[in-house]
């Protein structure tokens, strides 16, 4: 699932918190800001996802995979959605 939202929902802490919460990692500095994890759902299902946003947390950019394929990392798939949709979606102008 590929979600932008404009004004972002979530603020700085909140994001802090999710990146602690589920022991995210930063993106590379050429993608920043933002940061990958794993996460369960309420099925007890590994979900994949990546935060990134612009600065002041405007705008945020969510990159999740709810099922993974059998033999790739979906964690890096979601990633490099990320960093093919960046440029398209959260760095657009308005």
């Amino acid at each position: 699932m590929i979600e932008v939202f404009d004004p972002s929902p979530n603020d700085a802490e909140d994001l802090k918190n999710t990146k602690l919460n589920t022991q995210g990692k930063d993106l590379p500095d050429e993608l920043g800001p933002g940061f990958a994890a794993r996460r369960k759902n309420a099925k007890d299902q590994t979900i994949a996802f990546v935060y990134g946003w612009t600065s002041g947390y405007k705008r945020l950019l969510s990159i999740n995979i709810y099922r993974g394929a059998p033999g790739r990392d979906s964690l890096a798939d979601a990633t490099e959605f990320f960093r093919q949709l960046k440029p398209l979606l959260l760095d657009k102008p308005r």
